[in-house]
């Protein structure tokens, strides 16, 4: 996944349901296991709270992170 401005506006675009599996899809792939955390509503919210207010610069950061997460794995 293309982690950018319309990334972003796509997530935000999501119910609830869609972007947790979204978030632990993500995290598995990044090689993070997130089985022992239950993701609540109010984690949801502040997510979506955290993206709508992610700046241009916030975004290139994430999308480094878990580029070089990925990476990590991979090797």
């Amino acid at each position: 996944m293309q982690l950018d401005r319309d990334a972003v506006e796509r997530l935000l675009g999501m119910n609830d349901t869609q972007l947790k599996f979204l978030i632990k899809k993500l995290a598995t792939e990044a090689g993070l296991d997130l089985s022992a955390f239950n993701i609540s509503s109010n984690d949801i919210s502040s997510l979506r709270n955290a993206l709508a207010k992610a700046s241009d610069e916030d975004i290139a950061k994430a999308a480094e992170q878990l580029s070089r997460l990925k990476k990590r794995r991979e090797t």
